[in-house]
């Protein structure tokens, strides 16, 4: 089995969260005249494949035109305000984000989106109170906490912007020789940055250097026990190298820490296959399947162990 996306490089830690960005399936072509409703889904479903293909101002358009339809639906207020952000029009972007949470207070995507944009206008003040209310509606909305607690490491002079803007746009690069560059500069700016070492660490792993990769995420976990993305990654090294039984204590250790951790999760299952401990595996993917049937990662692995796990019983009932 190849996996995927097992180890974890923080990135866009900022990230314009959107849970319900996903294409709805258009109506059959009904036999009579369709209704305002079906054109606006219509209009709905064709904008999200434009801004699946970054065409960003086709689906600033076409969303447009369903609002003229259904002007009280938030969530697509909420999408044009994505696609906004997309193309820099960050005032315009906060129009529509306000107007989906004026439309709906408990859209709690929404008000990150907002804490979002006032964070890349410099007013952290401000984004920490659209991150709170984010986390009023949501105690559990974990991208908001994460916001939260950036915004207020900046605010609070315990990260320099500088080192956390350098590091948002290289994690958006392909190249690992860049990647690797860009991380040190970070460093030299912030050395205490831990998404910095531990994206460091990733991009040394991925470019082969496994020493290397090694020493930046233990340097991270020194410099923070308590940081999940680290334990996932150190883990996923260790496993690689045969010492499944420490893999299994950093993967305990970042699901204590972060409980909704569902790479971490996928990757523990893996390492218990390893180990030949089928019964362990079982338990951890019953739970994902539980608590997240429709996560990629958790189809992956019961497709993937299906048969070695439960033979040729289906699974996905209760």
């Amino acid at each position: 089995m190849i996996q995927k996306f097992v180890i974890f490089m923080v990135m866009l830690v900022l990230l314009a969260g959107c849970s319900g960005l996903f294409k709805k399936e258009k109506p059959s072509p009904p036999e009579v005249k369709e209704s305002p409703e079906v054109i606006a889904e219509n209009y709905v479903s064709d904008a999200i494949d434009f801004y699946q293909k970054e065409r960003y101002r086709e689906a600033i358009s076409g969303w447009k035109k369903a609002l003229t339809m259904i002007p009280n639906d938030s969530e697509v207020h909420n999408f044009v305000g994505l696609a906004y952000h997309r193309v820099g029009q960050l005032d315009s972007a906060i129009f529509y984000f306000e107007r989906a949470v004026e439309i709906n207070p408990t859209y709690h995507q929404a008000w990150n989106n907002l804490g979002y944009m006032n964070f890349l206008q410099g007013k952290y003040d401000k984004a920490i109170g659209f991150f709170d209310e984010a986390l009023r509606v949501n105690p559990n909305y974990e991208q908001a906490r994460l916001n939260r607690v950036k915004t207020a490491e900046i605010l609070d002079g315990k990260l320099k912007v500088q080192a956390f803007e350098l590091v948002e746009k290289t994690a958006q690069m392909d190249s690992l020789e860049l990647q690797i560059l860009n991380y040190r500069k970070a460093l030299e700016i912030d050395s205490n940055y831990v998404d910095a070492w531990n994206n460091l660490g990733v991009s040394y792993y991925y470019f082969g250097n496994m020493d290397s990769a090694v020493l930046c995420l233990k340097k991270a976990l020194d410099k923070r026990p308590d940081y999940p993305p680290a334990h996932n990654n150190v883990a996923y090294l260790l496993n690689a190298l045969g010492e499944y039984d420490q893999a299994v204590a950093h993967y305990q250790k970042a699901i204590q820490l972060r409980p909704d951790y569902v790479i971490a999760m996928a990757n523990l299952v893996d390492t218990y296959i390893h180990k030949k401990d089928y019964e362990s595996a079982k338990v951890i993917l019953e739970t994902l399947r539980k608590s997240n049937p429709d996560h990629y990662l958790v189809r992956e692995r019961i497709e993937d162990y299906q048969e070695l796990l439960w033979g040729n019983m289906p699974q996905g009932g209760e």
